[in-house]
């Protein structure tokens, strides 16, 4: 009997919720499950390298062993003249046909769990010409200036075939990627193929890159240059623009 009751009392509660389905009876709202993190709304960045590089790291990706880049080196620099102001000098010789030297940072700010799409414009001062010869291609049209945002925290990690590559799905040189937008070729024209004169110059990509932030809020971006260029390539990233808008 005891038993009996307990069956009478479950397909009465079945019996509510099919009523308040039918529009009949009162209706019985369903647990949120599902916490509320906040609204997230749109924001834009504005990374400035002339006023520091606190928090920014790199590296180098797209290798293997036995075609390790050299001259691998980052620092904070003054600007060549005729420029002035500092920036964020990033070199590295690619001793194959491919190579990424980027710079990486986690932002924060922003709603946990929620979903955004991100945009990148970035500043950047080089000497690489168009028009111009090259092994294995030019610096101005072999050298790719490059973005990605991710989750996961950006770095360079071996594959089992050996190869060493970023963890994101970024693309590779002139082709994007999901996680990765190809801004732009490096070059500026009416430099000298011979380097030595500086310009500064922006490229940009209104593809966008979806993206979760982490936990706490917060995601991982990235800057640099993909490499065709068999060479020593040097650039100053000078900033950047990242426009941030909710999925």
């Amino acid at each position: 009997m005891h038993a009996q009751k307990k069956l009478y009392a479950a397909l009465a509660v079945a019996g509510a919720f099919t009523l308040a389905g039918c529009g009949g009876g009162d209706f019985i709202p369903v647990p949120n499950f599902f916490p509320d993190y906040g609204t997230p709304v749109a924001s834009t960045v504005t990374i400035d390298f002339n006023n520091g590089i606190d928090g920014w790291t790199s590296d180098v990706a797209d290798y293997t062993e036995h075609d390790r880049p050299t001259e691998v080196a980052s620092a904070w620099k003054d600007l060549p003249a005729p420029l002035t102001g500092k920036g964020y000098y990033l070199i590295s010789h690619n001793n194959s046909d491919d190579v990424l030297t980027y710079a990486r940072r986690q932002l924060d700010g922003f709603v946990k769990h929620a979903k955004y799409l991100v945009t990148f414009e970035m500043r950047y001062a080089t000497d690489a010409a168009t028009g111009c010869m090259g092994v294995g291609g030019s610096r101005g049209e072999s050298v790719w200036m490059v973005a990605a945002a991710s989750y996961d925290y950006i770095k360079t990690v071996q594959q089992t075939n050996g190869n060493y590559r970023v963890n994101v799905d970024r693309g590779n040189q002139a082709a994007s990627g999901p996680q990765g937008k190809v801004l732009g070729t490096q070059g500026v024209e009416g430099l000298s193929c011979s380097g030595g004169k500086w310009a500064s110059t922006t490229r940009k990509s209104s593809e966008a890159i979806e993206v979760t932030a982490d936990k706490d809020g917060r995601i991982w971006i990235m800057l640099g240059t993909d490499s065709g260029f068999e060479g020593t390539n040097a650039v100053y990233l000078q900033g950047a623009t990242v426009n941030i808008r909710p999925l």
